[in-house]
């Protein structure tokens, strides 16, 4: 997917398509991976899940985070961090 040029105002990639009603519909539009699409709602429901905390949470977002860049790390054909 293209890189989307911004002024810093209002840019196409807000945009929500129409047929969206849940996270779901977002992640699917995007093309999210695994990774990215529990990063996404995990930082949408921050704390607010039941049983589990904003530590939790952060360390969720963390988790997968270092996954995908695992995965940029092998695509670039760099050496772990």
């Amino acid at each position: 997917m293209a890189a989307v040029k911004s002024d810093g105002g209002s840019s196409s990639y807000y945009n929500i398509p129409s047929f969206a009603v849940d996270l779901g519909d977002l992640i699917e539009f995007k093309k999210m991976s695994f990774n990215f699409g529990n990063i996404f709602k995990a930082c949408y429901r921050f704390g607010e899940k039941d049983g589990t905390s904003k530590r939790y949470d952060l360390k969720k977002i963390i988790y997968f985070a270092e996954r995908e860049l695992a995965i940029l790390d092998r695509e670039e054909g760099k050496a772990p961090e």
